[in-house]
């Protein structure tokens, strides 16, 4: 063991990710001794998915046969299927929390994990996951809670939708416009090179058209914005008329989160969760995890099911607090970002610009050597 003993890890989950299962089918099919927890996993999809009755929303139409599409990705349906809010809320979880047992599986011990890192935290959804790993679990036992959170997840996704639909909104992302210019037009969208002043400054000016909520916020000059799709669009011509300097990306989302719109998902959440019978207190916490709205620690927390759902639903997110530690002199040497996709890890190198601190991809081959190989041995 070297002679400083002070954590220097810090663990990340991302909240989204494009090509999920495309990360997810690698994963399968480069680490065999993950994949009874995936089957495990897309059982327990399909015992809430027998208990919803899909008749009236349809949210389902192409069903969500993960083990199906895993083995035969030309069955596979499209990605705006994918990413709606009923398939992408469980499967992003499972492929992030899949990649973070099978790193355990690996030989990365938990115990040991724990004693080496300062914190962790997980855009958007990916506060679960973070809290997962902050438990420090030994693997049946992080794989039974693992498989609750699950269960949960699929009612989440579902829940968020509903909420959606209350305004009328039901989402059709078109496939050919997502990677192209704006991006198909969604509930939620990114916007660069402006403050939060001006933000604030361009929805006064909208105020009496419609309702953009700031969501998240990236960076400074970063934001996230959220509203019904046909109130998204007007704004983005308000504001490049104004300014066209201003950068817009709709994000593939179904639903608008960080705001109120997933008020009714706040009020049928909680419920889901208890029947499920999945309760999670800090005191349960071996490491401070960070909350996605004001970056407290909820190892603080004495519901942190409810405390998560209210940051992710409701209230505005702020990524800068959710990784303080990594700009403060905390000694944190190496990131592990356990994904999906490479966005979050991208979204913390920009804030660490000039730092010493390594994003390690533990979604890759490439981060998963230089974890074993050149990042265990330095901290042992």
């Amino acid at each position: 063991m070297s002679q400083d003993r002070s954590p220097r890890i810090f663990i990340q989950f991302a909240g989204q990710g494009m090509k999920y299962m495309d990360e997810l089918r690698r994963l399968y099919r480069m680490n065999p001794d993950i994949q009874p927890f995936i089957h495990d996993a897309a059982a327990i999809i399909q015992r809430e998915l027998a208990l919803y009755d899909d008749a009236e929303t349809d949210f389902f139409s192409q069903g969500i046969d993960v083990i199906r599409w895993i083995e035969s990705p030309e069955q596979t349906p499209d990605a705006a299927y994918l990413l709606s809010s009923p398939l992408s809320h469980p499967l992003i979880y499972l492929c992030q929390i899949a990649t973070y047992i099978s790193v355990i599986q690996e030989g990365l011990d938990p115990e040991w994990l724990m004693a080496h890192t300062h914190s962790a935290t997980g855009f958007s959804t990916g506060i679960l996951a973070a809290v997962l790993a902050g438990m420090g679990l030994p693997l049946p036992a992080l794989k039974e809670m693992a498989l609750k959170v699950q269960a949960m997840f699929f009612w989440q996704g579902v829940r968020c939708q509903q909420s959606m639909a209350r305004f009328g909104i039901r989402l059709d992302l078109d496939p050919a416009r997502l990677d192209i210019g704006d991006g198909s037009p969604s509930c939620m969208a990114s916007i660069n090179n402006i403050n939060r002043q001006q933000l604030d400054d361009f929805n006064r000016v909208f105020s009496d058209y419609g309702i953009v909520h700031p969501a998240y916020e990236l960076l400074p000059d970063r934001w996230i914005v959220a509203g019904l799709p046909e109130n998204l669009i007007a704004f983005s011509h308000v504001i490049r008329a104004r300014d066209p300097e201003i950068g817009w990306k709709f994000i593939p989302s179904t639903i608008a989160a960080h705001c109120p719109f997933l008020d009714y998902a706040l009020e049928t959440s909680p419920i889901d969760a208890r029947r499920i019978g999945l309760s999670l207190s800090g005191s349960q916490l071996k490491i401070p995890v960070w909350s996605n709205d004001t970056g407290a620690n909820l190892g603080n927390s004495t519901d942190i099911v409810q405390d998560v759902m209210q940051a992710y639903f409701i209230h505005p997110a702020f990524w800068r607090k959710q990784i303080a530690p990594l700009t403060g002199l905390n000694g944190i040497t190496h990131v592990l970002d356990f994904g999906p996709g490479a966005g979050v890890a991208s979204l913390t190198e920009s804030h660490l610009t000039d730092m010493q601190t390594q994003v390690i991809r533990c979604t890759i081959p490439l981060g998963r050597r230089k974890l074993f190989d050149e990042i265990l041995p330095v901290l042992n």
